[in-house]
């Protein structure tokens, strides 16, 4: 069974009045043939391909409690911070504000008449997420490039792993993450090869996939269902980026290679794993040194990152 939502109601004590207000919001318009009038009891607004009508219906009752229901809206043209100055002068009300010092996290405001909505950030502004998936995933593609005939069955500081089997995890996992935004099942494993006869360019377009994956419209908000528990995909992309910078930091000891990964990513992505009671504690590195931290042979399983309990929105917007 499916539906199409034909319009979005609004029991209100002033239509026109709050029509005015979305219409500002929303860029939506009146009906060019039956526009509103402030004396009516129903006022509409049109989506601009005609597909989505929001209708304000007055009702005698007065609004007495939290939406059960609200819009989550992402600006088209200004950045959320920007949106939010303007909605407030226009007769929006703060009701909470979750935007952090990282500039995630979103505002929630209620119109005139009391109803609830959150403003997120802007397509443009969490492009930059992607990006940074794309400077590892390179980071981590110098690394392999380099990697000698001789080291394929070297060791690694994950003690069950040879280099090769490390790297066949690197892009095992890109796929399997691939899948999952896809709502696919995942490629066999453990016992696929995935390194296969050409590494470097199973390893890029394993990469290249999966960053096309986390890119498409509305991943980074959706919440996902999977064998690697519940998240959304921001967090998807931030266990991944954790994983991905973990290990590549393996691979350059097992190679003696240069760790050239990208500092900013491995101290944001430590401080995504840490858990509530190690947060306190001075910003670590996943440069070697006694600070390094681990919690077995491998590390952490992508899909046993600690997060904070209760956060799944947190990095969705």
């Amino acid at each position: 069974m499916a539906v199409r939502i034909k319009s979005i109601t609004f029991d209100c004590a002033d239509p026109y009045r709050l029509a005015q207000f979305w219409l500002q919001l929303t860029g939506f318009s009146e009906d060019p043939d039956d526009g509103n009038a402030p004396d009516d009891p129903e006022a509409l607004l049109l989506s601009p391909d005609g597909s989505l009508a929001l209708l304000f219906i007055a009702v005698p009752e007065p609004k007495h409690v939290k939406n059960r229901v609200h819009l989550d809206l992402v600006p088209l043209t200004s950045r959320r911070d920007e949106e939010v100055g303007q909605l407030l002068r226009i007769g929006a009300r703060m009701v909470d504000d979750q935007r952090r010092p990282d500039g995630g996290g979103w505002v929630v405001l209620s119109d005139p008449e009391g109803n609830e909505f959150c403003i997120e950030r802007s397509d443009a502004e969490r492009a930059p997420l992607v990006e940074q998936l794309g400077r590892a995933f390179d980071a981590v593609a110098g690394l392999i490039s380099n990697i000698r005939a001789d080291q394929w069955s070297a060791p690694t500081p994950c003690t069950d792993w040879t280099v090769r089997q490390m790297v066949n995890h690197l892009i095992g996992m890109n796929r399997v993450f691939a899948a999952l935004l896809a709502d696919q099942p995942p490629p066999p494993r453990p016992s696929a090869d995935h390194v296969e006869d050409d590494p470097v360019g199973a390893y890029r377009d394993s990469a290249a996939a999966l960053q096309a994956a986390f890119g498409r419209p509305g991943v980074l908000e959706r919440t996902y269902h999977g064998p690697l528990g519940t998240a959304t995909g921001a967090e998807r992309l931030q266990i991944r980026l954790y994983d991905l910078l973990a290990h590549g930091w393996d691979l350059a000891q097992a190679t003696e290679q240069p760790a050239d990964l990208p500092d900013d990513l491995a101290e944001q992505s430590l401080a995504f794993a840490r858990t509530p009671a190690d947060r306190a504690g001075p910003p670590r590195s996943l440069r070697p040194g006694p600070d390094r931290r681990r919690t077995g042979p491998c590390h952490r399983a992508a899909g046993r990152l600690p997060r904070p309990p209760g956060q799944h929105r947190t990095l969705s917007r």
